[in-house]
């Protein structure tokens, strides 16, 4: 930031003034009494509201002055309250710390619990409207998401920088085009996002991560507790596949998890949240950096009741099951969440090995951009599922192909002839349209299914995941190679 911007703050001399001198006097935090009228509170939120009310008011800045040339955060504490969080986890565990840290970036409006659109105020703390298939699939509308690449909106909601004003020595990039890395650059663009940072080892993990709440959560802000964890590393890694990409997920599933449990399990307190561990792969995804998704749902996922097609590994505690479902989805259940864990990675590089040496680039790149060798990925991709209330003890592999990510329906493609509804387009699909949960695009997809039966509903899903499925080929190659796994 120059010098002249700094002066371009003088007009705002005032409110910056006043701000930080309600903050010396300590008034600037937001107020118990604001913050238990949020709607849709829980009595958990209301508990850790009481035990750590002094980080969940503490604001993750004072005042934020605009100008044309420049943002500038009086008195930022993101650094101070991320090290907070630290020693509320080193206290009460890693979950526990993350439901501390969602309430403080609701406060600090990161994540907002109501929005304004040209109708009025919607409140988005309420349950997230759904369509159900006949079968449990779902379709979700979250407004929130629909803007979420919408950096002039979410500026004037001092969610994030406008572009021009970002701090170039603050962007950092790992790729070729100089897209740059959200997650790396996450405290230049995002003024009231505080990260925290998990020492992998000192958690039985493979390396070190970031951990930070999106703004644009799967449904209701309040409740879905929805954060990512990505590599935390000079050279981090990008979304490959990695000898322990499903042991991570699976073990920090479980950690997040059974420190909430062991938390509340002295209270009388029973309606905190179950959070399910999610990875994309190269399916699905938008990112370069390697991360993971957690988060609450609101709704069970679909794939849950879904049955089994045929016993694929059966040995000791540990059983494979490939379900009967529209694209490959495999069951992992062991008592030991390493054998899960471990069994997830055999299944994922078995996978990546029977793509060979077939590479596709990893995202679309800009009308006239030539992607190297090197900006090219192998085409052989996974989805994975984790869900919380196993414990570790469960977990869900999706073969994916990079080359089939997206369904596009012809024009005349119907789910529904008689009623002349046409099949809804869904790009780049990831593990929650493979698992049976569409979050609809836009208003316009969302009010068109709302006219349809739930039998319209089922079929939109399985047309959709039917197009994602790799070659029926590859799939026996790879329950060949799995059935070797355990030797008779």
């Amino acid at each position: 930031m120059t010098t002249s911007s700094y002066l371009d703050h003088l007009t705002d001399a005032p409110n910056i003034l006043a701000a930080i001198a309600m903050a010396q006097f300590g008034t600037q935090e937001t107020t118990p009494s604001q913050f238990a009228r949020l709607p849709g509170l829980r009595h958990y939120h209301r508990f850790l509201l009481a035990k750590f009310g002094n980080i969940i008011r503490k604001p993750s800045f004072d005042y934020l002055s605009k100008t044309s040339s420049s943002w500038l955060a009086v008195g930022d504490r993101r650094h101070e309250i991320a090290s907070d969080i630290s020693l509320v986890i080193e206290r009460y565990g890693l979950g526990v710390g993350l439901l501390v840290l969602h309430l403080q970036q609701i406060a600090s409006r990161h994540i907002l619990t109501q929005i304004e659109l040209h109708n009025g105020v919607q409140s988005l703390a309420v349950p997230t409207p759904c369509l159900r298939g006949e079968t449990g699939e779902l379709v979700l509308s979250v407004p929130i998401r629909h803007f979420r690449s919408d950096l002039t909106r979410l500026a004037d909601l001092n969610i994030a920088k406008p572009k021009a004003l970002w701090n170039p020595a603050h962007i950092l990039t790992h790729e070729r085009d100089e897209f740059p890395c959200f997650y790396c650059s996450c405290l230049e663009v995002n003024p009231a996002e505080v990260v925290a940072e998990l020492d992998g080892p000192r958690h039985g993990l493979s390396r070190h991560y970031s951990i930070g709440f999106t703004f644009a959560p799967f449904g209701n802000p309040l409740t879905v507790v929805h954060f990512l964890a990505w590599d935390r590393a000079a050279r981090p890694l990008n979304m490959n596949r990695v000898p322990m990409t499903v042991s991570d997920l699976v073990k920090l599933t479980r950690e997040i998890n059974l420190s909430i449990r062991t938390f509340f399990a002295d209270t009388i307190i029973r309606d905190y949240p179950v959070l399910d561990g999610i990875s994309n792969g190269w399916a699905g995804n938008t990112i370069f950096h390697q991360h993971f998704q957690f988060f609450c749902p609101e709704y069970p996922s679909p794939v849950l009741s879904a049955r089994s097609a045929r016993l694929v590994v059966k040995r000791d505690d540990v059983t494979v099951r490939r379900l009967q479902w529209p694209a490959p989805v495999y069951a992992i259940r062991a008592e030991d969440a390493l054998n899960t864990g471990l069994l997830g990675n055999d299944l994922a590089g078995i996978w990546r090995l029977l793509g060979g040496s077939r590479k596709v680039p990893y995202k679309p790149f800009r009308d006239g951009y030539i992607p190297s060798e090197g900006e090219k990925v192998h085409a052989h991709t996974q989805n994975l599922y984790v869900p919380g209330e196993a414990l570790g003890r469960a977990a869900f592999v999706v073969l994916r192909d990079r080359e089939r990510i997206d369904y596009q329906p012809q024009p005349e493609e119907f789910v529904n002839s008689e009623k002349r509804f046409r099949a809804q387009r869904k790009d780049n699909l990831g593990v929650l349209e493979a698992t049976g949960t569409l979050i609809a695009d836009d208003s316009t997809t969302f009010s068109e299914m709302k006219r349809w039966q739930p039998a319209d509903i089922s079929s939109q899903i399985r047309q959709m995941i039917a197009a994602i499925a790799p070659p029926r080929g590859k799939i026996t190659e790879f329950e060949t190679a799995v059935h070797e796994l355990f030797p008779t």
